[in-house]
């Protein structure tokens, strides 16, 4: 049986732009991932790890890393478990009982340089052929764009209520 032929495939640039932008970050996620492999870590590992370093006393609630990360509580869960198995994190109930605090050890500090220096390693080499005036220009667009979604999802939502 032919299949109807009545959905016009044609788009503009722009609208490629969607398709472009998610084989890139599925590539970059793929090359991340099999550099991060040799230690049994995920890109969102290494992120978690980042997050936390970078908090004033290396400690988050999990609901403060998920907003950080712009994933859910089940993400960060996963990521603590493994994370806490291979004691590059310490957990601790919060001061109301409800949150709990995900802390960076020494372990997941050292852990994290050997990480950060293959990561830079990496990001250097892909992204050496983008000046600084480039990368300023795809970081704000990156920004209106991830902006732009968030409109997007909250008028589906408002709309969906």
């Amino acid at each position: 049986m032919a299949l109807p032929r009545n959905i016009k495939l044609t788009s503009d640039n722009r609208t490629r732009l969607g398709s472009q932008l998610l084989r890139l970050a599925n590539r970059y996620d793929r090359a991340l991932s099999e550099r991060l492999s040799r230690w049994h870590l995920a890109p969102s590992h290494y992120e978690l790890l980042k997050i936390l370093y970078s908090a004033p006393d290396y400690s988050l609630t999990h609901s403060q890393l998920a907003e950080a990360m712009g994933v859910t509580l089940p993400s960060i869960t996963l990521a603590v478990k493994k994370l806490g198995a291979l004691r590059m994190v310490g957990s601790q109930r919060g001061t109301d009982r409800r949150s709990r605090v995900l802390t960076l050890t020494v372990k997941g500090a050292e852990m994290l340089g050997v990480l950060f220096d293959e990561y830079e390693a990496f990001a250097g080499a892909l992204f050496s052929s983008i000046t600084d005036a480039g990368a300023g220009t795809i970081e704000k667009s990156i920004l209106r764009l991830l902006s732009r979604l968030t409109e997007l999802q909250d008028q589906r939502r408002a709309s969906a209520a």
